[in-house]
């Protein structure tokens, strides 16, 4: 009977020291922070107005246990997630880049290559236009003849001319676009040298040509 007492005693008492033990552990952690002052205080406690800005948590000798950082203002929130968004666009575009090409110069020569089928393109709609303002031509001079004579321009003869005139202006319109895409494929071409310069996306990526 005593001895099991005894053994009930010990055990309790172990208990009661584990217990003392982690309340002393948990007593001797303090909180740091600065007061509304800018001074920096320790304390067991820490005012619910100040937990906002962030504390640290610290044993009794001043080694950091754990830091709580502060809350963001919206505004702070904003600027960060306009950061973060900064900075994905960058990385995207420097991916997009390191895949299309290896060395820097691999963008030249697909500049070179993109304009020379531009100019091509464009010596081929200009032909294309030379052949139908040819034809216009002969229409409208068949049409004065006609008109000349006195006799009456027929209506087929009128159409041709109308619809020569409205191919001519696809085919320039055409043209225009071909030298639009020409000066986009310089642009384009000079943010891809921009970008695959870049060391890191810390500041973003160049402003992409308008």
């Amino acid at each position: 009977m005593q001895n099991k007492c005894s053994s009930k005693l010990i055990y309790a008492c172990i208990c009661v020291s584990l217990l003392v033990f982690s309340v002393s552990a948990e007593a001797r952690e303090l909180f740091r922070y600065r007061n509304v002052s800018g001074n920096l205080v320790l304390s067991h406690t820490i005012p619910n107005d100040r937990v906002r800005f962030g504390y640290d948590i610290v044993d009794e000798y001043g080694n950091l246990v754990k830091r709580v950082e502060p809350q963001l203002s919206n505004e702070a929130y904003q600027a960060k997630l306009r950061k973060e968004k900064m900075v994905e666009e960058c990385e995207k575009a420097v991916n997009r880049v390191n895949k299309l090409y290896q060395v820097e110069a691999d963008i030249g020569y697909a500049e070179q290559v993109g304009l020379e089928s531009i100019d091509q393109s464009v010596v081929n709609i200009r032909a294309r236009l030379a052949v139908m303002t040819s034809q216009r031509e002969e229409f409208e001079l068949e049409a004065a003849q006609l008109d000349v004579s006195g006799r009456s321009i027929p209506k087929a003869l009128l159409d041709n001319i109308e619809r020569a005139k409205s191919q001519e202006k696809n085919l320039r319109d055409e043209i225009n676009k071909r030298f639009s895409e020409r000066e986009d494929l310089k642009s384009n071409n000079a943010y891809d040298r921009q970008v695959f310069a870049l060391e890191n996306c810390q500041e973003g990526a160049p402003p992409r040509p308008s």
